[in-house]
């Protein structure tokens, strides 16, 4: 359960990203990798600008953070991208494949005949220890 107390950026810090930018076509962009056994939850959150023809964004799960058994999450279809479309997709722990060890995600976008102009953040929700730390680099502010 989350400490109201804290302030939202440490109940919810950026744990993860992908830079806001025009993404160029026929591309995949991933954000950078989030170790879920440390959090309950996660949300990716998106800006979406301009998808010059087709962009999606879907969800990897993989054993170990370098990825070289990437595969899909159950129950996670991809996403179609829409111009001016904020996209936000939530995430449990346990709807990874617990079983065989999968314990890392993160977010990739798929850019098709165009270019896509966004950002991907990757916020942790319920830290299994509080306060959570964002990713470096973060400037939080008040």
């Amino acid at each position: 359960m989350s400490n109201p107390n804290l302030k939202p950026s440490l109940r919810a810090p950026v744990v993860a990203m992908l830079k806001s930018d025009t993404h160029a076509a026929d591309n995949s962009y991933t954000t950078g990798v989030v170790d879920m056994s440390m959090f309950i939850n996660v949300m990716l959150v998106m800006a979406v600008g301009t998808v010059a023809t087709a962009g999606t964004l879907t969800l990897e799960q993989a054993t170990t953070a370098a990825f070289s058994d990437a595969k899909a999450i159950d129950g996670h279809a991809a996403v179609d991208l829409a111009t001016d479309t904020p996209v936000q997709v939530n995430l449990k722990a346990n709807e990874l494949d617990v079983n065989g060890g999968f314990r890392f995600i993160r977010a990739k976008l798929t850019t098709t005949g165009g270019s896509v102009k966004t950002g991907i953040l990757v916020l942790g929700f319920d830290a299994k220890d509080q306060p959570a730390e964002p990713l470096a680099g973060t400037i939080v502010a008040g």
